[in-house]
């Protein structure tokens, strides 16, 4: 961390399928719609990686596009996946920015207007911030 204070964001859980879920909005690039796509993720600190949708990814860039963006293959659970370089805004968290290495796979597609489309990893997401969960209804995360 800097010497700068960080700032203290609180979250309340969200509410899927009746279980209260550490979920925060993310808003991605999305150069097909020609504007950003807001998604859900979740915080995984059993997760190495930050993993996204194939669905999402497919909705929103050409293959063009994303072979600009394409950094390097990671094996998750046996099984090799790519990994694209995407910017990622979270409107709960000031528009704070990051742009994180996201390797894709396809999940159960979730169409209901809050689905689970992007996994935050310990490695990309978690190493930028203090996270603390209180109660299974509130996430606090202390910004940098």
């Amino acid at each position: 961390m800097s010497l700068s204070t960080p700032k203290l964001k609180v979250v309340k859980f969200s509410k899927f399928y009746n279980n209260s879920l550490p979920m925060l909005k993310v808003k991605i690039q999305c150069p097909k719609l020609g504007e950003d796509k807001l998604v859900y993720a979740i915080i995984d600190s059993g997760s190495r990686y930050t993993i996204i949708n194939e669905q999402i990814l497919t909705e929103c860039f050409s293959s063009e596009e994303l072979k600009g963006k394409y950094v390097d293959k990671v094996i998750i659970n046996n099984n090799e996946y790519d990994r694209y370089s995407l910017d990622f805004i979270f409107p709960q968290l000031d528009n704070y920015k990051m742009n994180i290495n996201t390797a894709v796979m396809q999940f159960n597609y979730l169409p209901e207007e809050i689905g689970l489309n992007v996994i935050l990893g310990r490695e990309d997401f978690l190493k930028q911030f203090i996270v603390c969960m209180y109660k299974l209804e509130w996430l606090s995360i202390y910004l940098d």
